[in-house]
């Protein structure tokens, strides 16, 4: 009887003996020696078998009565690997160029899984090239321009901004862009407004571009303004009468210009010669003003006379050209009363 219970229960007993699957010291030895790495786990036992992930490799293993438990091989079965995605954005790490910023999949490896390129304003213009990439935009063959809205019309003369001369006034298209968009000739004097320094006041071309069409004498600011010189003779107060034509219209804007209650007359030179004596020269020509506006029909009273010599120079006195343009005579408005200055004209 004894002898049958053993025939029947000794593969039980011997299993019961055997240590729970592979002597955990003994595996790693056995890794370490053939790998490198030692971290080893147990995945199954059945009997003498036994299933090892050695560093993520399924190995079989076999109980063998006088050795122990053996490395028999790779096991058959292996475990099933999950790509991993660390940023959730469907592109697998190990294929993901950014696998820590959500991005799009690309055929590029280089973009796969990366965020696509910047378009702040959404105008499908990228923001590398998008010369406006804060404001909705479209496409345009000038890199300054592309991305950007397109041109508006301030005016609404019908001509865009990005190429009217004159973008807040209305105005008619020119061929000529510096026109193009413009009003025009407002004063009527042949120079179209965009070039025409006095463009409500009538006058004729001049190479200076301050000057251009204006009228030799021009009421501006605090200035009555003329663009002709009073000649004197050489080192003395007398004016030359080639210089009556411009005392005449001086005469005129002054009694056409009411409001204007005193102007002063100055007189400037250069700095050629004693300062002292400069001064009382330019004082002597801004008096023989005077008297020749008076006999125009100008009241004294309106006038004053004042000669400041080399002290005011409006240019450098180094050249030939800048000592010209120091000697000169300036009419600068002292005292305006706005109520007398007359109703514009009716158009």
């Amino acid at each position: 009887m004894w002898a049958a219970m053993l025939k029947r229960y000794a593969p039980l007993a011997l299993l019961l003996l055997l240590p729970a699957c592979v002597n955990t010291a003994k595996a790693q030895q056995y890794a370490a020696f053939r790998s490198g790495c030692d971290d080893v786990k147990e995945v199954s036992q059945d009997g003498h078998k036994c299933v090892l992930n050695v560093c993520g490799v399924y190995e079989d293993w076999a109980w063998n009565g006088i050795d122990g438990w053996l490395y028999v091989g790779p096991s058959a079965q292996q475990p099933q690997f999950v790509s991993v995605d660390a940023d959730a954005d469907g592109v697998p790490d190990d294929a993901d160029a950014c696998p820590t910023v959500p991005g799009v999949a690309s055929l590029d490896p280089k973009l796969n899984g990366c965020p696509p390129p910047a378009d702040a304003d959404t105008d499908g213009i990228l923001d590398e090239v998008d010369a406006c990439p804060r404001k909705f935009g479209v496409a345009n063959a000038d890199p300054a321009k592309h991305g950007c809205p397109p041109p508006g019309d301030s005016d609404g003369d019908g001509i865009t901004d990005d190429v009217d001369a004159c973008p807040q006034k209305p105005g008619v298209a020119s061929a000529d862009p510096q026109k193009n968009g413009c009003p025009g000739d407002t004063d009527g004097d042949g120079i179209n407004d965009p070039l025409d320094a006095c463009p409500e006041d009538a006058g004729k071309p001049d190479p200076d571009p301050k000057k251009n069409g204006c009228p030799v004498v021009v009421v501006k600011g605090d200035q009555i303004v003329i663009n002709e010189r009073i000649e004197f003779d050489t080192g003395k107060s007398k004016i030359k009468s080639v210089s009556d034509p411009l005392l005449d219209t001086i005469a005129q804007v002054m009694k056409d210009h009411p409001e204007i209650k005193k102007v002063e007359i100055q007189g400037h030179t250069d700095n050629q010669g004693a300062a002292a004596l400069n001064r009382n020269l330019s004082n002597a020509r801004a008096k023989a003003v005077m008297k020749a506006l008076e006999k125009r029909g100008i009241a004294a009273g309106r006038m004053t006379a004042k000669g400041y010599g080399p002290d005011k120079p409006i240019a450098s006195n180094d050249t030939d050209e800048g000592r010209q343009a120091n000697r000169r005579v300036q009419f600068q408005i002292t005292e305006r009363d706005e109520a007398a200055k007359p109703p514009a004209p009716t158009p």
